[in-house]
């Protein structure tokens, strides 16, 4: 470590020690905890199954999150290593050595899949938020429930008297028969379900300015009491497991599970010991959505319902094709209405409504799978949690775009499903944009070329393997948003730990 480093490091634990991390005016406490911690991937560990810390930390994993009960011995030397707790109820709160490490503590998942439609049972939880707030202050608090377990006026009243500092739930698509134990994959590689599921959290936690929280499908079982078989996901699912959560404004992923018998990341009989592909895999997709999240922690959808309506508007879906009938198309999430213009192309978008530029898409099927057909792809609109986290005096030229492969499958690898997506530009953008890149992190600058046939369209062309996803911003004169902290918009906390942050990648 540098002795600049090591200056900064000092400064940090000393704001740790003097000074109370205060939320702003304008940024709850969930979105300022993920600022100033980063971006969240955890894995759910039982502490009775083998455990390695190392093969943890080299999965890109940022904190662990203990089911039930945790046992630090299992952290070795990795004394401050982040930490989380799924808490089953009311008596088993954080005691001794938990206490002990309370500034590593990130999050407590306050029970898991409770009946809130019950007002008893609501009541109840309630109440736990409410008793224990004030003494986590530096914590997010929240519960999990699975997608539709709980009715709108429920999940509305609960979040209105509860508070919690994140919402959080858990949907697993990928299933086989009960009988063949063959794949059932979700219609074309689309799993309407689960988008119609982060789409309905996705409007709690933008109306109520909380982070959203999506637990991911790493595990494989067989639930014979109600005929459903959960099976490991294919490499290009793990991808849009990840980046379609993100294309969502998803901060805070949980996997379930990492080292129990049922885990898709290693092999039988349990524990970490033996890995399967599929953790390689994991740990690149953790790597690359960590780059993404530096951002993405400090950005929110546009405006989910500007016109007052009932369907998302800042997000497009490019719909995919089910065979080669002009109506042969992948089926739209619930929230979301065909385009007026294209019904059968993608979902309503207005020219100029979440960005000036934006004028067409074409979507090409490069891979292996469903006959050249092209598959979905997502597109996102962001903007700053708040303005004064970036360039205060020039709100508009703040505008981010995510763009999102949806084209996955039960089989092959992701290259099988990959697609060349080109966006059609007015010419008034650019003549370039930024991006991260997810493999490394680093804003980069993206060229763009007029479109052969015309000098009044730019284009974008990229390519995405299934699943995946990349984060652009417009404007290429200003920095991207987390590269330049504003000391006067978050504590003073949250500058230093950018600071040290951004010291240690260089």
């Amino acid at each position: 470590m540098s002795r600049r480093l090591q200056r900064l490091s000092v400064f940090v634990l000393a704001v740790l020690a003097c000074i109370p991390l205060t939320a702003s005016a304008e940024i709850g406490k969930g979105h300022r905890i993920l600022i100033e911690r980063g971006f969240q991937v955890q894995g759910m560990v039982t502490k009775d199954d083998v455990f390695h810390i190392d093969t943890y930390k080299n999965a890109n994993y940022t904190t662990v999150n203990w089911l039930w009960e945790s046992q630090f011995s299992q952290l070795g030397t990795e004394t401050s290593f982040p930490w989380a707790r799924w808490v089953g109820n009311e008596t088993s709160m954080p005691a001794g050595e938990e206490i002990a490490r309370a500034g590593s503590m990130v999050a407590l998942q306050l029970g898991d899949e409770w009946n809130l439609n019950d007002s008893a049972l609501r009541d109840r939880a309630v109440n736990w938020f409410n008793d224990i707030r004030a003494s986590y202050p530096n914590t997010i608090l929240y519960m999990n429930n699975f997608g539709g377990q709980v009715n709108d006026a429920a999940l509305g009243d609960f979040i209105t008297r509860a508070k919690p500092d994140m919402l959080s739930f858990d949907t697993y698509p990928y299933k086989s028969d009960y009988v063949t134990r063959q794949p059932n994959a979700p219609t074309y590689g689309s799993p309407t379900t689960w988008y119609g599921d982060l789409r309905r959290y996705r409007v709690y936690a933008l109306n109520h300015k909380l982070p959203l929280a999506v637990y991911r499908q790493t595990f494989h079982a067989v639930q014979d009491w109600d005929a459903t078989v959960y099976r490991d996901p294919s490499p290009s699912e793990m991808n849009l497991n990840t980046f379609g959560a993100m294309a969502f404004g998803a901060t805070t992923f949980i996997d379930f599970t990492y080292n129990t018998g049922a885990s898709s990341l290693f092999t039988t009989p349990g524990g970490d010991t033996n890995p399967t592909p599929a953790y390689a895999q994991q740990a690149q997709i953790n790597r690359n959505a960590r780059n993404l999240g530096e951002a993405m922690v400090h950005l929110i959808g546009l405006n989910d319902q500007p016109d007052g309506g009932q369907h998302t508007l800042d997000i497009m879906f490019h719909r995919g094709k089910t065979g080669a009938g002009t109506t042969d198309v992948t089926p739209l999430p619930i929230g979301f209405a065909p385009d007026d213009g294209a019904p059968n192309t993608f979902s309503e978008w207005v020219a100029d409504r979440n960005d000036p530029y934006m004028r067409g898409w074409v979507v090409t099927n490069l891979g292996t799978k469903n006959a050249g057909l092209r598959g979905d792809v997502i597109v996102s609109w962001f903007k700053p949690i708040d303005a004064s986290l970036d360039n205060p005096a020039d709100v508009d030229d703040q505008l981010y775009f995510m763009l999102t492969n949806g084209f996955t499958g039960p089989d092959g690898t992701a290259a099988d499903y990959r697609q060349r997506i080109t966006v059609n530009f007015l010419s008034s953008v650019g003549p370039t944009l930024q991006y991260i890149d997810p493999v490394t992190g680093e804003v980069r600058l993206w060229d763009l070329p007029f479109a052969p046939t015309t000098q009044t369209r730019r284009q974008l062309i990229v390519e995405l393997v299934g699943g995946e996803g990349m984060l652009f911003k417009f404007d290429p004169s200003t920095s991207f948003i987390h590269q330049v902290p504003e000391p006067a918009s978050l504590s003073l906390l949250a500058f230093a730990a950018l600071a040290l942050r951004r010291r240690a990648r260089s």
